[in-house]
């Protein structure tokens, strides 16, 4: 089955998932005992090189209750979290120092907001995490492994442009005992999540607002048919139909985010259970009562620490249910919107059959009314009724002319009343303009 894997090692497969591309990125540490991070910026392959002679060793040997933290930086704004500012050698020089673990190859291949936490036979905590490829210009993800004997966190985050960089490294500095939770880097991902999802709900709130009005504007002249309303129209709907495919895209991801809350926060009653079973254990073999108190001090730090990141994310997760009310709000707006558009789209449309159908009308009776008088004429004047070479004694009109006005006459007052008959039934049908 395509699950975590358990081994620890990279192979050849999982090193070619990645890009490489030497540019610059940062390595940050902060331990609880430091009031401040330390920061590196690693420009080049010789930088690295000598950033591990220098801290490699004492990363392990001295650091304790504190995270270090891999930024890896984007290549360019589209660039997915697999393409590396390293090279191949590099990385896995990386991998060996930070314990980097396998399972960030699937996660990365997955492409989808997740959450996963493996335990290994020594304890170690291991971690990845994603979010939503769907918005490509700040996607990162997350591998980290916790190693609980020192308390600290080696971790790497794939992909960071500068905003996120400089929020991670201020965030570890305001972590305070929270430094050497297990959690953390998987909190931080979401802290950044959270922040490019409101951004973009308020982006699509905003655009919903304004295109909105400017459909009703557009709509109130319903009389218009000119071919700048039609362009402004059809330029509108596809406006909304655009905003409706960005609000379902987001109304989709806040629900896959939702589900990698909900496994962090089962994951931090599963810690809880842990750093209770250890308190129990402590006191059991606690020999003193100082040595017993310390104990308890320290897991009950780390229980609140438990406890502190669930009620975040569930402050978060609710915060994420009342956006994505706000984004179903959106939806059913610009279905209705349309729909109403729409609708003053085929009125309007109507209208303008109407005023031609009238104009059509009018040339049909004047048409009804020359039709007739110019058949009879055509047929009077071919039988001579009419004399144009009469001499002076003589009248160019015809003793018989009264045939010509009678025929004619009563074929036109026919015609015209035959077209009243058939056509008055018609005014009693509702005008167009009366419905909107």
């Amino acid at each position: 089955m395509n699950w975590a894997r358990v081994d620890t090692a990279f192979n050849d497969h999982d090193f070619g998932v990645f890009n490489y591309e030497t540019r610059p990125f940062k390595i940050v540490k902060k331990l609880h005992s430091a009031e401040i991070a330390e920061c590196w910026e690693i420009n080049s392959p010789e930088g690295l090189i000598w950033w591990i002679k220098e801290h490699g060793d004492s990363m392990h040997q001295e650091c304790r209750q504190g995270t270090v933290a891999i930024l890896f930086s984007r290549r360019c704004e589209h660039s997915p979290p697999s393409s590396l500012p390293v090279s191949m050698d590099g990385f896995s020089r990386l991998v060996e120092l930070f314990r980097i673990h396998p399972t960030i190859v699937r996660t990365i291949l997955r492409e989808v907001a997740s959450f996963y936490r493996t335990y290994l036979r020594d304890g170690t905590i291991v971690y990845t995490a994603r979010t939503c490829s769907t918005w490509r210009d700040d996607d990162i993800s997350l591998s980290s492994t916790y190693l609980p004997n020192e308390e600290l966190n080696l971790c790497v985050f794939y992909g960071c442009n500068e905003t996120q960089s400089t929020s991670i490294i201020n965030n570890l500095e305001k972590a305070d005992s929270a430094i050497y939770h297990s959690l953390l880097p998987a909190g931080l991902l979401v802290e950044l999540d959270r922040g490019r999802l409101l951004k973009k709900i308020e982006k699509v709130t905003t655009d919903f607002t304004e295109a909105t009005e400017t459909m009703s504007s557009t709509s109130r002249d319903l009389e218009s048919t000119s071919t700048q309303t039609s362009i402004n129209q059809s330029s509108d709907l596809e406006r909304s139909l655009d905003l409706y495919t960005e609000d379902r895209q987001l109304a989709k991801g806040i629900g896959i985010v939702e589900h990698q809350i909900s496994s962090m926060i089962y994951h931090t009653v599963e810690l809880e259970q842990m750093h209770f079973a250890q308190r129990r254990r402590a006191r059991r073999k606690s020999g003193s009562k100082n040595q017993n108190h310390s104990i308890e001090m320290y897991i009950l730090d780390h229980s609140n620490n438990d406890v502190r990141f669930r009620e975040r994310l569930l402050e978060i997760r609710r915060e994420y249910e009342q956006k994505l009310d706000q984004c179903r709000m959106v939806l059913d707006g610009l279905s209705f919107t349309t729909q109403r558009a729409s609708d003053l789209a085929n009125i309007r449309i109507a209208l303008a059959t109407k005023k031609e159908s009238t104009q059509m009308k009018s040339i049909a009776l004047v048409t009804m009314i020359f039709l007739p008088v110019t058949s009879v004429a055509q047929s009077i004047f071919s039988m001579g009724v009419f004399n144009w070479t009469a001499s002076t004694e003589q009248t160019v009109l015809s003793f018989y002319f009264w045939v010509y006005v009678a025929i004619a006459g009563g074929l036109t007052l026919v015609t015209v009343g035959t077209w009243w008959v058939l056509t008055r039934g018609h005014k009693g049908e509702p005008d167009a303009a009366k419905l909107v």
